[in-house]
């Protein structure tokens, strides 16, 4: 075989020749691959089952052309997350200077084992970590940063600190029947349960408190099954809660909770101090706004935005009162996937995993460092954190204030716009975060208000949640053949507020850097005609007795 064709020579740069590999897989992607579009072209009929049958190892080396081309078809439906009309999800367009880094830098295949493994690139996690340090206000010499699988991740380090700071003891002998809980938010990720139980915790240990219309933690009521718990001879392992989740952009009240805290530790004399956990992967970001002057506003971002994003920013800014933080890069990040990172206040908490392996910084040099002692992962990539750096250091404190001012900004015109069509009802017209959601309303409900059509019979409701259901297919069956420019996806099972119910939301999910004013338009242009095509292919029926009450209805309101 010629070797050089799939390992290049290790007597000059090899560079060159992987770019013409990128040329190469680029044009055995051009059967699929679109610009304008929110996925990439193919077929949406696919069983893994049918495919995998037919799989056989080649018995000799392939061309590359040849393995590019083979590869290629796997990549039918992508998202394409830079086109400013793919709002499905919080993933966005990656910052072209972090994927090159990490891209560039993956060819020398460094390890974040140890530095011996890896030159001086680990250098970009204590750095990434010295500036967020920075950012949330903690003392960057006694925190300490790790780069891990995900937000599992950083809520997987949290609660196991938090379990070595309750029962040192588990690291050698386990819970032995012990029964421990932690305090999550009602409205948090539902990992926060599932690290419970990979733990040994238990999932059914991860305690609910109890949230308010605004899906924020009620502390007085959280205090109350805090202390039920513990005088049940439990042993409390402290919080994990919201840093902004993902609809509702729900910060808790951190400093409330951290005051609670200390009051519970006093009130039971713990020889120990529970743990709190901000999962703040996607509100991180807000971090940046924290000295950002309100009054004079050099942005110029409209009156609007500018109170969200101090709102925002006000709330965050709290998180200094936590022991640690997940913060994603891969979210509001602009960074390519993963890169998650565990931020902890006080490093001594992390080197409770092994305590042996504790290297002063003062006294940490090139040749002693060696993070898989203590890390989860003995074999880490560098690629999260070295992407993360380099996006600080590219885009910078205004870089970033401009994206999420621009983001705001772009999503406050989506509401407007949208909600001048008699069809579009907002549900979360008020909301501080960029997801916006909406029902679109059948025949015969165009004049009713959100409040009256949750009033109607569950009948009736049900028929409106189906109706955005269905709309919501017709959505992706014509974004995925390329017939709009925009998606966005439906939930069956959304329910409004506290109201238990459930009524088939659409929701919108801007997150493209390409997202501005001018495409917000256009889009919205687009998603009132593909109503008016859905309307009329869908005619809904209204009975008698359901015409009755809604004409009663518009009457009243008019």
């Amino acid at each position: 075989m010629n070797i050089k064709k799939y390992f290049g020579t290790y007597k000059k740069s090899n560079t060159r020749y992987v770019k013409k590999l990128i040329d190469v897989f680029e044009k055995a992607l051009q059967p699929y691959r679109t610009y304008d579009a929110c996925f990439f072209r193919g077929s949406t009929e696919f069983r893994y089952l049918d495919y995998l049958k037919n799989c056989e190892l080649n018995e000799n080396v392939m061309e590359p052309e040849d393995v590019f081309n083979y590869v290629a078809p796997f990549f039918q439906n992508m998202p394409n997350w830079s086109n400013p009309g793919t709002m499905i999800n919080v993933i966005p367009p990656v910052n072209l200077l972090s994927l090159t880094g990490s891209l560039y830098t993956n060819m020398f295949n460094p390890n974040f084992a140890e530095d011996h493994y890896s030159g001086r690139l680990l250098t970009a996690e204590l750095e990434v970590a010295k500036y967020l340090s920075d950012l949330i206000g903690w003392d960057w010499k006694k925190s300490y940063g790790l780069f891990t699988f995900g937000g599992k991740g950083t809520n997987l380090y949290a609660t196991k600190i938090a379990l070595n700071q309750a029962l040192p003891s588990n690291m050698k002998d386990g819970l032995n029947d012990k029964k421990c809980f932690m305090v999550t938010t009602a409205t948090a990720h539902p990992c926060h349960y599932e690290v419970c139980q990979w733990l040994g915790i238990g999932s059914e240990n991860c305690i609910d408190a109890p949230c308010n219309d605004l899906g924020v933690m009620d502390v007085e009521a959280t205090e109350k099954i805090i202390c039920e718990n513990i005088e049940q001879g439990k042993v409390f392992l402290g919080f994990n809660i919201n840093g902004c989740n993902t609809v509702e952009f729900a910060v808790d009240p951190i400093k409330k909770i951290y005051d609670l805290n200390q009051k519970i530790t006093k009130k039971y004399g713990l020889k120990y101090q529970p743990h709190i956990h901000v999962d703040a992967v996607l509100g991180w970001v807000w971090l940046f706004f924290k000295d950002y002057d309100f009054y004079k506003n050099p942005l110029k971002f409209s009156k609007e935005s500018l109170q969200k994003i101090k709102s925002l920013s006000q709330k965050i800014s709290e998180i200094e009162y936590a022991d640690s933080v997940g913060i994603d890069f891969h979210k509001t990040g602009f960074c390519p996937y993963t890169s998650s990172i565990f931020m902890i206040k006080d490093k001594n908490r992390y080197f409770s995993l092994n305590p042996a392996k504790n290297i002063p910084l003062e006294e940490l040099v090139w040749g002693n460092f060696a993070p898989f002692q203590t890390s989860l992962e003995l074999t880490r990539s560098a690629s999260g954190a070295l992407s993360a750096l380099i996006c600080l250091k590219s885009l910078g404190i205004t870089g970033f204030r401009e994206i999420i001012g621009n983001l705001f900004a772009s999503t406050e015109m989506f509401r407007k716009l949208i909600g001048k069509n008699k069809r579009i009802e907002l549900i979360n017209a008020d909301t501080e975060g960029l997801a916006t959601l909406f029902i679109i309303k059948p025949d015969g409900y165009e004049h009713m208000s959100l409040q009256e059509i949750l009033s109607l019979s569950p009948e009736q409701i049900d028929k409106v949640r189906h109706f955005n259901v269905e709309y919501g297919k017709f959505i992706q069956k014509l974004s995925h053949s390329g017939q709009i420019n925009f998606n966005y996806t439906s939930s069956r099972s959304y329910t409004v507020g506290n109201t238990g119910i459930k009524i088939g939301a659409i929701k919108a999910y801007p997150l493209s850097v390409f997202f501005n004013k001018v495409v917000t338009k256009n889009i919205v242009n687009a998603i009132f005609k593909t109503i008016d095509l859905f309307i009329s292919e869908h005619k809904t029926e209204v009975g008698e007795k359901e015409k009755h009450i809604v004409d009663d209805m518009v009457y009243k309101k008019r």
